[in-house]
């Protein structure tokens, strides 16, 4: 089974996301006295970045897949689900793990989750308790999962069916309806509503894929400028799901981009956070638990930190979480990925996006 080659300017984007995701909730849980907003106003609705990581999940599993699945599904979804096991599972186990290890040893309290969550976590259904997940970001792997099962039925539908811009259309209404009914907000990582902004914007970067293979030739100048005007119009009417399309819109963009924006997607630094990305976005949570367990151990907890600490403290727990990702990607999550994808199916790992 030989795999698609990669698109690195949607590694750099997905670097980027997951940096924002990381200062989202070190905002909210570890440091909000650092008051990182008034730095980085965005971080607000950060939260955003895991739309646009469904949207480049459905993308590159297109890429990737979408033409052994579409051919024949189930020859080829035994493997499938082994990759994506590879990819997915063995670092949402560690971090899970190391979550509940340093609660063990802090005592520290969780107040936000429960055992029921915890329960769920080895069978990835996490995302059905009422409460938050552990190792919290958690909850889009379980989501995330159900959308690889959904892919393997209707990947073929989304590729080759007919009527994609009704389609597209359909699933834009579903998530302007989260939207609409949250107050505006697609911050909804719990239940039902969860799996519907998932499934809705997974198959959304499918049909990004379908248009951007098929080559409809949609001026890049008009793309770049329905994205800024998407944006202007979220930030207007405060419905997330402008911002979602807008994602769309800078995806397809991006993917064919060889300009300036290309070059800096590509470059060296953002394509490696890109390929770190999935291990800063699970290894921060626990990255910041055990920093906080460690300032209550020595009996100064980090609420009692001042502006200028806390932005110290801030910066300095986000370089230990990319530096420890980074060591991760390359000794743990890449080695784990080889030995349980068979290289007699698979090409090399490092051909593979996503």
């Amino acid at each position: 089974m030989n795999f698609a080659t990669r698109i690195p300017c949607l590694d750099g984007l997905r670097g980027i996301a997951a940096l924002a995701v990381l200062l989202y909730h070190f905002n909210i849980f570890f440091l909000p006295q650092a008051r990182v907003t008034e730095i980085v106003p965005f971080v607000k609705s950060a939260y955003l970045a895991v739309d646009l990581f469904f949207l480049l999940s459905g993308f590159v599993m297109a890429h990737v897949y979408g033409r052994l699945l579409s051919s024949n599904w189930r020859m080829h979804a035994p493997l499938f689900a082994r990759a994506r096991f590879a990819r997915i599972y063995p670092l949402f186990a560690i971090t899970t793990l190391a979550m509940a290890i340093v609660f063990a040893l802090s005592r520290m309290p969780l107040v936000l989750f429960s055992g029921h969550s915890l329960a769920l976590q080895p069978v990835l259904l996490q995302q059905w308790a009422s409460d938050l997940s552990w190792n919290y970001p958690s909850w889009s792997i379980s989501t995330e999962a159900e959308a690889y099962v959904y892919f393997v039925f209707c990947g073929y539908l989304l590729l080759t069916g007919k009527h994609p811009r009704l389609t597209a259309t359909g699933c834009i209404i579903i998530v302007a309806a989260l939207s609409i009914a949250n107050g505006g907000s697609l911050n909804t990582p719990v239940g039902i509503s969860a799996l519907l902004r998932t499934l809705a914007e997974f198959s959304l970067g499918v049909l990004l894929y379908r248009a951007h293979s098929a080559g409809l030739g949609f001026p890049r100048w008009l793309v770049a400028i329905l994205s800024v005007v998407l944006a202007g119009l979220a930030k207007i009417t405060h419905l997330d799901f402008f911002v979602v399309v807008g994602f769309g819109f800078l995806i397809y963009y991006c993917a064919s981009d060889t300009d300036r924006v290309g070059k800096v997607l590509n470059s060296r630094p953002l394509v490696a956070l890109g390929n770190w990305s999935y291990s800063i976005y699970l290894w921060h949570a626990p990255g910041h638990y055990a920093v906080m367990a460690a300032f209550a151990a020595i009996g100064y907890p980090v609420t009692q930190l001042g502006l200028t600490s806390s932005r110290v403290l801030m910066l300095t727990t986000t370089l230990a979480v990319v530096t420890l990702s980074a060591f991760h990607y390359r000794y743990v999550e890449t080695p784990s990925r080889r030995f349980l994808v068979s290289r007699r199916f698979f090409t090399a790992p490092s051909t593979i996006q996503g």
